[in-house]
Formats: C-alpha cells, sequence, structure tokens
C-alpha cells in the first residue's frame, strides 16, 4: 500500500479580511507546513532573540507560512501585524495543523 500523501499547504477563509488599496476586501489566505529552516530562521532572527517569548515566535512563524493573503504574495511582517486577531488565530491553527496534524493543535 502506497504512503499516503501528506498536505503541505492549505487555503483559509478569513473571517474578518484584509483591505485592499480599492476598499475591497479579501478573506482567502494560503499558509504552507513549517519546516526545520523556519525555525532555525526564527531562532536566529533579531526581533527573537531580543525579545525571546511565545508570542514574537508565533508572529514571525505567521509572517514566513503565510504564502498569499489575498492577491498579495510578498508579505512583510507589517501585513501580518496588521491582521484582526481572529485571522491571526485562524492561519496560526491552520499552519499547526498542516505541520502537527489534527490532534496536536
Amino acid at each position: 500500500m502506497p504512503p499516503t500523501e501528506v498536505p503541505t499547504r492549505a487555503i483559509v477563509e478569513l473571517a474578518v479580511g484584509v483591505k485592499n488599496a480599492d476598499g475591497s476586501v479579501n478573506r482567502i489566505a494560503e499558509v504552507r507546513a513549517v519546516t526545520a529552516a523556519d525555525e532555525l530562521h526564527i531562532g536566529m532572527s533579531p526581533q527573537y532573540n531580543q525579545h525571546p517569548n511565545d508570542l514574537v515566535y508565533k508572529l514571525l512563524l505567521v509572517c514566513r507560512c503565510v504564502t498569499r493573503l489575498g492577491d498579495r504574495e510578498a508579505l512583510m511582517l507589517s501585513d501580518i501585524q496588521a491582521l484582526d486577531a481572529q485571522d491571526f488565530r485562524a492561519l496560526e491553527a491552520a499552519i499547526y495543523t498542516l505541520t502537527y496534524g489534527d490532534s496536536e493543535v
């Protein structure tokens, strides 16, 4: 029996969404699973080393693992910081589910 393919990307529907320049709202985001490179990058980042806590770690992790927010693919930390808390938590949950499975979230 061949191994089951595990998804590494997911589409997330955001409750609040992100406003575009024209005033329309995007409520779709794409996330990917966490890699070892992500964890290494965060552990070596100035932001995390200056404030090594769970909140900074999660913010940096979500920023690295969100691959698309609406029609935007090049995201900055400020884009993630501007998200509504409900949307941030939805993205975080999707990333953790992809990476560790439903039972670990």
